[in-house]
């Protein structure tokens, strides 16, 4: 995090802030009056004509970079608690049972040994393991899902990037953003899940929409924050 210092036009008080207030208002800590911190400005000293390749490019002023401040892709669990709740629930059951049908245990006078066979194992056997294999893969999908969904905040635009097979690419400039939508419930604010949907200045319809992002309130702040 870069720190600036400056002095209160007011009472002369050290006052510390970050870059993100620049050109924004500030309060002094010391009188608590607002005023506004300007970036430093350079005057130009001199002009020359210099050969092109004679000319020291060390000393020759850059574009500044553009720089990921924020790449985060949807949760998984958090944004299906119910679901999360059911497989959870069956995935237990399921190995539980598994496990009482391979060892034949006897439970209130019932024998898993006594069960149906089908090959080397049980029909029960054969059940519970389909049953768990297909909670995995179902959990395997929406973690791969995640991961190949991917919301990007730079200091110059938002992007949004998803698809397995398919990539589909979505992008605002920030200093286009003509509208951030926050889609949450009360079960998604408590969790701490949502989703955003960004419109710029041309167009009418939504050109990002995230849904499932951790925190969305965090990153609408981030994009706020880097518009011009």
């Amino acid at each position: 995090m870069q720190v600036l210092t400056t002095h209160c036009p007011y009472c002369k008080h050290q006052v510390d802030s970050t870059i993100e207030h620049i050109d924004g208002p500030v309060v002094c800590p010391g009188c608590k009056k607002p005023f506004e911190i300007e970036m430093p400005t350079a005057v130009v000293s001199s002009v020359n004509e210099v050969d092109e390749t004679k000319m020291d490019k060390r000393q020759m002023a850059a574009e500044p970079e553009e720089r990921t401040l924020l790449q985060v892709h949807p949760v998984v669990f958090r944004a299906r608690p119910i679901k999360t709740l059911v497989l959870g629930t069956v995935f237990l059951v399921a190995a539980a049972l598994m496990i009482l049908s391979v060892t034949e245990t006897s439970i209130a006078g019932y024998s898993f040994a006594e069960t149906t066979k089908l090959g080397p194992a049980s029909l029960l056997t054969w059940a519970c393991a389909i049953t768990l294999l297909l909670i995995v893969g179902t959990v395997g999908y929406w973690i791969l899902l995640s991961q190949f969904t991917t919301l990007t905040v730079t200091s110059d635009r938002t992007i949004f990037q998803k698809g397995l097979i398919a990539r589909e690419t979505s992008e605002v400039q920030h200093d286009d953003v003509r509208n951030i939508q926050l889609d949450q419930t009360f079960l998604q604010r408590m969790l701490g899940v949502g989703g955003i949907g960004i419109s710029s200045s041309g167009q009418d319809d939504l050109e990002v929409v995230a849904k499932r992002l951790p925190h969305p309130e965090h990153i609408i702040d981030r994009i706020r924050q880097n518009q011009g």
